[in-house]
């Protein structure tokens, strides 16, 4: 094979994907008329706009009412409004923007949304993006007006409330809070999102939150810089990085400087970059999320009091903050756990993490068991809910008891450990946790895994996510030694 001809297209498809990643985005911005956080609202869609995406927004007439054109236009820098005035062409709007987010979902406009009534501009326009497959991103915090207190959750007007936002789901709609707008919608679409610098800790003590350096072919290789064969350094892969994850997210399997070396960056994808430990400091968690922004993580996994802080660092990097409740005994009631994981949600979490109730399952009490997820799954609906089993306690027979009960409970993920267990994950577990629940349902692998091999041998028994305290050296392609997350 021609070695030239390949570094050549390779340089092409790694140009191609950094002016693809970095090509603003049209982006069509929807006020309703709801005001129940508001300013996160805002913020969110100045934060879209600011970040060179073509914004334009449309106003409905109860927004226009509810919250004021200038407001709204004076708050986000967006001069390109339009006010519905039933004149315009919902054909011609819809067929716009590359992703449709929706700032103040309001009651109304939900309702007709989850029902296909097209008879106001803006639910035309949502179906009609809807048709074309645009990505759609709603936040549903106006749901409820701010001049009443939200209904309680097992109320009959918050049920079908939030049946309505299944159907939204199941339609392709990405539901999130205004709060992680912005970074949702960097998420579904790709879209740039500028990052911000958030002052947190004790003393006042500044993190700066720095956004990884562009992908693209300078990286540390002296050859590129220089306009140089690659080949003259004879170490790409080691010395780029950048562009190793650039071709890997343009489509490839493998990139090797010699047979069979496993992509880091795909291990990336699976990871939940993970610090529960009891005395983990501000300082840590902020390293935690620096290093999750850089490398693409799925999400960082914190404590709950930690959650809000990882939010605000994480907003826009595309990384989302998974928490724990129920952590790590699992031994607290199917209400306490409710409510740790509504807390959780109200303060940023996009995944929660239960600890099964470990001595109900072990006595055969599998009705409490069922009835604890299922208590946590209401409570979490729209976000993801693993179920963490703590296998170094069960026998086979529970184990698969468990992982059935999990998705009786309709939870996405099956997880194997806290980490503070006797062990951790073990390939025979993972396998054994994918045939009972099949492929329908998520198996994540927690506890003990430290390496690349770890790593990749959960992944070849059937783990979709990996928690990892681990994570740099995994991705890195090192073994960070003993340890139990």
């Amino acid at each position: 094979m021609d070695r030239n001809l390949v570094e050549k297209v390779t340089k092409q498809v790694i140009a191609d994907y950094s002016r693809k990643s970095s090509s603003p985005r049209k982006i069509m911005a929807v006020f309703m008329g709801g005001d129940r956080n508001l300013d996160d609202a805002l913020s969110a869609v100045r934060e879209i706009a600011r970040a060179g995406n073509e914004t334009k927004i449309l106003i409905t007439r109860s927004a226009a009412s509810v919250i004021g054109v200038d407001r709204i236009k004076n708050t986000t820098g967006v001069s390109d409004v339009i006010i519905d005035d039933g004149k315009q062409n919902s054909v011609a709007l819809s067929s716009w923007p590359d992703a449709l987010v929706i700032a103040t979902l309001t009651l109304n406009g939900l309702s007709k949304i989850a029902n296909l009534i097209t008879d106001t501009l803006h639910s035309n326009i949502v179906v009609g993006c809807l048709e074309r497959q645009v990505p759609v991103i709603a936040a549903r915090d106006a749901v409820f007006c701010s001049c009443h207190p939200e209904p309680s959750s097992a109320s009959g007007l918050a049920r079908k409330v939030e049946s309505m936002v299944y159907d939204l789901k199941n339609m392709g709609v990405t539901v999130t809070t205004a709060k992680n707008l912005a970074r949702d919608t960097s998420s579904a679409t790709g879209a740039p999102i500028k990052k911000i610098e958030v002052t947190v800790g004790t003393a006042g003590k500044v993190f700066s939150y720095t956004p990884p350096a562009a992908v693209g072919p300078a990286d540390n290789c002296p050859a590129f810089k220089d306009g140089a064969d690659c080949a003259s350094c004879g170490k790409c892969i080691e010395k780029k990085p950048g562009s190793v994850g650039a071709v890997i997210s343009a489509g490839a399997d493998r990139v090797s400087a010699s047979a069979g070396t496993l992509a880091p960056g795909k291990l990336a994808n699976y990871i939940d970059h993970t610090l529960l430990k009891a005395n983990a400091t501000q300082e840590e968690i902020g390293k935690l999320c620096e290093e999750a922004a850089k490398y693409k993580f799925v999400s960082v996994c914190v404590n709950p009091a930690y959650v809000a802080m990882s939010a605000q660092l994480l907003r826009g990097s595309g990384v989302k903050v998974c928490t724990v409740i129920g952590f790590p005994l699992g031994a607290t009631t199917p209400t306490v756990k409710a409510i740790e994981a509504r807390d959780a949600i109200a303060n940023g979490a996009d995944e929660i993490d239960m600890v099964i109730n470990v001595g109900a399952l072990k006595s055969g009490n599998h009705q409490l068991v069922l009835e604890d997820i299922k208590a946590v799954r209401e409570a979490t609906r729209g976000k993801i809910l693993k179920v963490i089993l703590e296998t170094a306690y069960l026998t086979r027979e529970e184990k698969i008891k468990a992982c059935e009960l999990s998705k009786a409970a309709a939870a996405d993920f099956v997880k194997t450990s806290t980490g503070f267990g006797p062990s951790g994950a073990t390939a025979e577990d993972i396998k054994l946790m994918r045939d009972t629940v099949g492929p329908s349902m998520g198996v994540k692998a927690s506890g003990g895994i430290r390496s690349t091999a770890d790593a990749t041998a959960m992944v070849a028994a059937g783990a979709t996510r990996i928690g990892a305290s681990a994570s740099v050296a995994i991705v890195m392609g090192k073994d960070a030694g003993a340890g139990k997350y």
